[in-house]
């Protein structure tokens, strides 16, 4: 967007926070004005009677979701930006959001700085996504890449690890050697740099390799 000042309408249904961020934007030497709004039935009253340049929504409202917030927005208004302000970094939500049409997203926790940023960055066309969010993101991707260098092998031989067998019994239970038991069980400390069975254990866990109830 460039030219004119930009019309913004912000949904949170926290009023210290809805008007904090108000107060913050409206200084903005890019914004026209800002619209608010605490619940998903005000802010799309408001979306029905006129586009805006942004929205700044959070994910969680009383009456209905961001998420489908988000859809009826697109739905009226296909080149809607917008940009996500919340409370919430469980990775389901992350994962969510990235598959979502938005524009950015940003933890309500960020400093002011952040979220103007966020702002001109989307007003200007482009996108925009919190540190602690990157940071999320990397460190799912990463795991992904992980996962995939384990074979199926190397998966059995890591489960059974985490429900108690020992190499016999690992070899006896998938019908090959105990010396291939063993090359697996190196490999796999190898590629989670783990020092040894707990800590490959732990590693595979907290990597979401193998879930916590793993027995």
């Amino acid at each position: 967007m460039t030219g004119t000042k930009a019309n913004i309408l912000l949904v949170d249904d926290h009023s210290l926070i809805l008007q904090g961020i108000r107060h913050v934007i409206s200084q903005m030497s890019e914004i026209d004005k800002v619209y608010t709004a605490s619940s998903g039935t005000e802010a799309l009253s408001l979306i029905n009677r006129q586009p805006f340049n942004l929205y700044v929504l959070d994910v969680e409202l009383p009456d209905t979701n961001g998420f489908d917030l988000i859809e009826k927005i697109q739905q009226k208004y296909p080149d809607a930006r917008i940009l996500i302000n919340t409370m919430h970094e469980e990775i389901w939500i992350l994962k969510r959001l990235t598959k979502s049409p938005i524009h950015g997203a940003i933890l309500k926790s960020a400093d002011i700085h952040e979220l103007t940023l966020a702002i001109q960055t989307i007003l200007k066309g482009g996108n925009y996504l919190c540190k602690r969010f990157k940071s999320i993101l990397n460190r799912l991707q990463a795991e992904e890449q992980l996962k995939e260098q384990l074979t199926l092998r190397e998966m059995e031989v890591l489960q059974a690890i985490a429900k108690g067998y020992n190499t016999r019994e690992i070899a006896d239970l998938l019908h090959v050697s105990g010396n291939t038991i063993e090359s697996h069980r190196k490999s796999l400390m190898s590629k989670l740099e783990a020092k040894n069975a707990v800590d490959l254990v732990l590693k595979a866990i907290h990597l979401g390799i193998i879930p916590l109830d793993c027995k």
